[in-house]
């Protein structure tokens, strides 16, 4: 697989890529799976219109008509809503289908920093392949911490570490309307149990630098106290810290609103609602930007895929 994939990048304007890796159950067994995945792809790239213009060139069959208005025009449409990514699939070269979505540096570290949009965020909360990394180590890292101070604001003083696993790769989906219909209903599940080692890999850092806070046995038990709480509130991504800000911010400073929330009995809740207010809106919105970028008809056969894995999986 890797192989085929590091061959697949050099069809592309490869000096605009900054960071770029591949995701999903075409990459990675998920549970439930038998049928022939398409492979997911996200390139980051250092200049979205140099980009477009190059692929453009190198590979104009890649995007739907909407090519003819130009790359400025590309750029705009990926950068103006949505989760800023532009997809490209339904894309054959080889054996392999895949798709890919292209998103520039800066909104790249905006939604790792600060969960923007989580999309992209979302992705690298499980375990990715990695096909170019340039030196984003540390961006990474924090929005793994960050994945991991949200889950254990929603989960009790004692669980699995399944239970874990599920909660941080759950985030993303919350809020999701595709969750809704056009999703197996399994599928945060579905990604775990077969992936649990590559998760704890993922995660063993993070453990680490949260002993103080987690003990792990057969359960993992974590410090359920009001400071621990505030801890992990405070160290939320600040999109998403603005949200739970937002509806005392005339009453108080930051500092008292999030000590008031700590004590909230309601508190997983309060947290699961923020992120689905980030989640709902970036996924409705890049999910109508698909219609024109992929073009009407692949559209059509990606959300009918869609909504025959989602009743399969009714029936399982």
């Amino acid at each position: 697989m890797l192989v085929d994939l590091n061959r697949i990048l050099t069809k592309f304007p490869t000096q605009h890529l900054a960071y770029c890796f591949a995701y999903g159950s075409g990459v990675f067994q998920q549970a439930g799976r038998t049928d022939r995945a398409m492979v997911d792809l996200i390139f980051v790239v250092n200049n979205t219109h140099n980009f477009h213009r190059d692929n453009l060139t190198l590979n104009p069959n890649h995007y739907s008509s909407i090519r003819y208005l130009g790359p400025s025009i590309l750029s705009s449409v990926q950068t103006s809503f949505g989760a800023n990514v532009y997809f490209n699939t339904h894309i054959t070269v080889g054996n392999l289908i895949f798709k890919y979505g292209i998103i520039d540096m800066k909104d790249f570290c905006q939604d790792l920093q600060s969960w923007r949009t989580l999309y992209i965020a979302g992705r690298l909360h499980k375990p990715v392949l990695m096909l170019r990394d340039e030196g984003l180590n540390d961006l990474v890292m924090h929005n793994l911490k960050s994945a991991m101070h949200a889950a254990l604001l929603q989960l009790p003083e004692k669980f699995t570490e399944i239970d874990l696993y599920i909660a941080i790769a759950g985030l993303s989906y919350r809020g999701d309307f595709r969750m809704i219909i056009g999703e197996d209903k399994n599928k945060v599940a579905n990604i775990v149990q077969p992936q649990v080692e590559k998760f704890r890999e993922l995660y063993t850092p993070v453990f680490k630098s949260l002993s103080d806070k987690l003990s792990m046995h057969s359960f993992i038990e974590q410090d359920k106290s009001l400071e621990s709480k505030l801890y992990h509130l405070q160290r939320l991504p600040q999109n998403l810290k603005n949200i739970l800000l937002r509806p005392y911010k005339n009453k108080f400073n930051d500092d008292k609103i999030l000590e008031e929330l700590a004590k909230q009995n309601n508190l997983s809740k309060i947290v699961c609602n923020g992120i689905c207010r980030i989640v709902f809106y970036s996924s409705l919105m890049q999910s109508i930007k698909g219609i024109p970028t992929a073009g009407l008809l692949k559209s059509i056969v990606y959300s009918y895929n869609k909504l025959n894995k989602m009743v399969k999986s009714m029936f399982l």
